[in-house]
């Protein structure tokens, strides 16, 4: 009687996590506690010891976070390194209670993985119903703020990792059993996916593209069907193919001028335009600062609006360079005419710091790659990436690449990662203005730079040889889900805040310590 309570509640702290991780850090954080006081609490510490060692993966596993605790020998900044050890303190105490407690059946694994869909859900609807006014009015809303508990980036990469799990469950028909949940999986995946597409979760929607792409063409390679093994080859081809495609022509789009862009002499007012054929920034194809007569443009723009030009928009840009690039994506000369044509529409997306008429209506992908594509474009061109987070994450992968190379032996230290980096930022009097100067917004770089060769070596060792060790008896969730955890290594610093770090050692330890030793789907 006391094993099955000890295991119930167990059970629940598992689902409690699954569900409020994209929801609150703190319950979060107390079902982890509950976790580890239940833990003490069943005693039977000779048997729980036992189970660790003998399974070597776990300690092996346990190196990602001990490796914080050695490079405490050259840290300075302790409070620093206090915090960040107090962050990454479930990747020990989660692995440590999942593979020294109760195994869990597959029906009881997918069971919390329903939970983490339902937070999922909870979490994504909640952001929406609390912005929808500001999300389908017009002005400058941050679509980040549609995460409203955790970090867009965050909650993106979790959707993606649903629909993922989704789709196992219907095509392995667990817990989808009828007409009435099929239709209700179909709409919640199709919900994530507009979710995706209104946060701009670019991050996920590509790992949700590769992780795809990489389960239909293990499928294919596995089927002993012919005629579905060359069905998922070649879907697996022909996506990446039209992805391709897609983003091509939204490159080629880019750089197509939608307007003649003669440079003109005077207005019809009889006053010289300005042009600078130097500054390379375009929109919608148009150079941007070609046809500029300043001194209309302040007296035209007085006519139309109650905020002088000589103040910023709602985003915090000087609202004269916001009107200058609204008018070139119309391919407009700027000039009175130009501002007078303009709509009311026109003007309070210009005030709301929307610099292309594009951008006014509601979010799609492609508007996201045109962004991307822009920010690459003013980048190359000598621009400053501040504000920019893709233009941003090259600069930091720059300098945490120059950290990596002076620390090559025995890194920052544990907790001077943070003060190593304002002091290049300030060395190399970096372009990016102090508020922009962050870390690498690379997981692998930023080990590499605080832990040296040997330390980063240690962690890659920790992080993968479990996957290897086990790799029989993994079903493609993990895979997924492993697939969508690196790619945002790769282009953030997951495991350096709270809820990265418990997604992702929750799932990990889930998918390959939790379970009893049993035929598994693969």
């Amino acid at each position: 009687m006391r094993e099955k309570i000890h295991f119930y509640i167990y059970l629940a702290g598992l689902c409690l996590i699954a569900f409020f991780l994209p929801v609150s850090e703190y319950i979060t954080s107390s079902a982890i506690f509950l976790l580890l006081t239940n833990w003490f609490a069943e005693l039977n510490f000779k048997t729980k010891l036992k189970q660790l060692f003998e399974d070597k993966s776990v300690l092996i596993f346990l190196l990602i976070f001990f490796v914080h605790i050695i490079w405490l020998i050259n840290t300075q900044n302790f409070e620093y390194a206090l915090k960040d050890i107090r962050i990454k303190l479930p990747l020990l105490a989660l692995p440590v209670i999942f593979a020294s407690s109760s195994k869990l059946n597959s029906k009881q694994i997918y069971l919390i993985c329903v939970f983490f869909i339902l937070g999922v859900l909870m979490s994504s609807l909640l952001g929406v119903l609390i912005h929808h006014r500001e999300l389908f009015s017009y002005g400058g809303f941050n679509v980040r703020q549609l995460s409203v508990f955790i970090s867009h980036i965050r909650l993106s990469l979790m959707c993606s990792f649903s629909i993922m799990l989704i789709i196992f469950f219907w095509s392995k028909r667990i817990f989808i059993t009828n007409i009435y949940l099929k239709i209700i999986s179909i709409l919640v995946s199709l919900w994530f996916l507009t979710f995706l597409a209104l946060v701009e979760g670019f991050t996920g929607i590509v790992a949700l593209l590769i992780a795809g792409i990489f389960v239909i063409l293990v499928k294919g390679f596995y089927s002993k069907n012919k005629n579905a093994k060359i069905a998922y080859i070649s879907l697996g081809i022909l996506i990446p193919v039209i992805s391709f495609v897609f983003v091509f022509n939204e490159i080629r789009h880019f750089y197509k001028p939608t307007a003649d862009n003669t440079l003109l002499q005077v207005t019809a007012g009889g006053n010289a335009y300005y042009h600078d054929t130097t500054a390379g920034m375009l929109e919608n194809g148009n150079p941007v600062y070609i046809n500029i007569c300043e001194k209309e443009l302040h007296w035209a723009w007085a006519k139309r609006s109650n905020v002088g030009l000589d103040k910023t928009d709602a985003k915090g840009n000087p609202i004269l360079h916001t009107l200058i690039r609204y008018l070139a994506s119309k391919g407009l000369p700027k000039d009175t005419e130009a501002v007078l044509s303009l709509s009311s529409e026109d003007i309070m997306n210009i005030e709301n710091g929307i610099p292309n008429y594009r951008f006014a209506q509601p979010k799609l992908i492609s508007d996201r790659i045109y962004k991307i594509i822009w920010q690459l474009d003013y980048y190359l061109k000598g621009g400053n990436p501040s504000g920019h987070s893709l233009s941003q994450r090259i600069e930091y992968l720059k300098y945490g690449l120059i950290l990596s190379y002076r620390n090559f032996f025995k890194g920052t230290g544990t907790g001077d990662i943070d003060d190593e980096f304002k002091a290049l930022y300030i060395e190399k009097q970096s372009v990016l203005e102090p508020q922009y100067r962050h870390r690498t917004h690379n997981q692998f770089i930023t080990f590499f730079a605080t832990f040296g060769i040997f330390g980063f070596l240690l962690i890659m060792l920790g992080m993968f040889y479990s996957i290897f060790k086990n790799l029989e008896n993994l079903n493609w969730p993990f895979f997924s889900f492993i697939i969508i955890i690196i790619l945002s290594m790769l282009s953030d610093d997951t495991l350096e805040t709270s809820t990265g770090v418990v997604f992702f050692s929750f799932f990990y330890a889930l998918f390959i310590w939790v379970k009893q030793n049993e035929v598994n789907t693969k």
